[in-house]
């Protein structure tokens, strides 16, 4: 088309002047957008486990901490208990046990056992 007061020349080539946003156009920009989002998303949660992790750990070592201090405590319970001393003394006093007389010891008795050879082989057999 062409002007003929202002002396130039205008086309316009089937261009048409639209309003708002095609469903097409809408389609395209939520393809090309989810993606972003997703790893978006998915930085996030990935974060968050981490951070969670690291609080996990935090509060298991306090954990690990405390049950070494607490074994450590219980094997000296146990050396204490087990001294011979202390024994001795528990079992004077709170049982009222005395050291044992000569006449009180006994000697374990043996068993009488055959000499012939076929017990002399069934016991080196079994060795």
């Amino acid at each position: 088309m062409t002007d003929w007061v202002y002396e130039s020349e205008n086309r316009n080539y089937g261009i048409k002047r639209r309003h708002g946003i095609s469903a097409r156009e809408l389609l395209l920009a939520f393809f090309l957008l989810a993606p972003v989002a997703g790893v978006l998303v998915f930085h996030l949660w990935v974060r968050s486990q981490i951070t969670d992790t690291g609080y996990k750990n935090q509060e298991l070592s306090r954990l690990e901490e405390s049950l070494l201090r607490t074994r450590e405590k219980l094997i000296i319970k146990e050396e204490i208990l087990q001294s011979p001393e202390r024994i001795d003394r528990v079992a004077r006093t709170s049982l009222g046990m005395e050291p044992l007389r000569p006449e009180q010891v006994l000697s374990p008795k043996t068993p009488y056992v055959r000499t012939d050879r076929s017990v002399m082989a069934m016991v080196n057999s079994y060795q």
